[in-house]
């Protein structure tokens, strides 16, 4: 142990320090799709979803030195952002506008909490819809949290319409969690099939929002940054439902079953 100490913070300080070489970037990140795909494959779901967790975490924070200090995982933003800008009309313009505009940071809150009493009136687990409203709002304070740190000249694209300053982040990261957790509380006690299929309109939808987001050049890094944000932030509600719904007895759960869930008294 006494020479690892020093090996980890040798690494620690290589990307810190080297942000601009390609080397440490890909190093890292191959790092983390390694973990992550360990914790695909791993036994027992604290551990799975721990090191899912871990993963994206390395990944957001190698993304976050970049961003901050203009690393080499930057170099394609600007070159993305002119592409796309030759490319731009009114009508898309317009719809890439509609569709920030229904990801504001308050309007995912919102979103999580209606769907919370929803929820709560039909008899699913009080914790339930308080694990959907609280992976939501720490997706939306991150997100807030990371832009103010990154700076709002890097953390937002050339041209932003709607999303200004230090929201861009707060915005995708908060409307993905959201589409998410909707996706797996909706899929319990459901076929594979129908889980299958709810998390795939999750995904293209959230695929949708993030390109409306390059389309008004935000850049591609950013982007990044808020879905990997989302991404911890479900795998985290994800992994609170499943240690609820192994602490309860058996039971239904709306129009449903699934062992481990009860409905809520009352």
């Amino acid at each position: 142990m006494s020479g690892t100490a020093p090996l980890i913070l040798e690494m620690v300080t290589e990307v810190v320090t080297e942000t601009a070489t390609m080397e440490i970037a890909l190093t890292v990140l191959g790092i983390a799709v390694a973990v992550f795909v360990a914790g695909m494959v791993v036994a027992g779901s604290g551990q799975s979803s721990g090191l899912r967790t871990a993963a994206l975490a390395l990944a957001l924070g190698i993304v976050c030195i970049h961003i901050r200090d203009g690393g080499w995982l930057t170099n394609a933003d600007r070159s993305l952002t002119s592409v796309l800008a030759a490319h731009h009309s009114a009508g898309l313009d317009h719809l890439a506008t509609v569709g920030i505009a229904l990801g504001a940071p308050t309007g995912a809150i919102a979103v999580a909490a209606v769907a919370g009493i929803v929820l709560i009136r039909r008899r699913w687990p009080v914790p339930v819809a308080s694990i959907m409203l609280g992976a939501v709002m720490a997706a939306v304070f991150a997100g807030a949290a990371l832009g103010t740190a990154l700076g709002p000249g890097r953390a937002a694209g050339v041209r932003q319409p709607v999303d200004t300053g230090n929201a861009v982040l707060a915005n995708l990261a908060g409307t993905a969690t959201v589409l998410g957790m909707t996706a797996v509380i909706t899929g319990i006690g459901r076929s594979r099939t129908r889980r299958t299929l709810l998390a795939a309109a999750a995904v293209i939808t959230v695929v949708a929002l993030a390109g409306a987001r390059l389309y008004l050049e935000m850049p591609l890094t950013g982007v990044a940054a808020g879905v990997l944000v989302a991404a911890i932030c479900l795998t985290v509600g994800h992994a609170l439902l499943a240690a609820f719904a192994s602490r309860v007895p058996s039971g239904t759960l709306g129009a449903g079953s699934e062992p481990g869930f009860v409905p809520a008294p009352g």
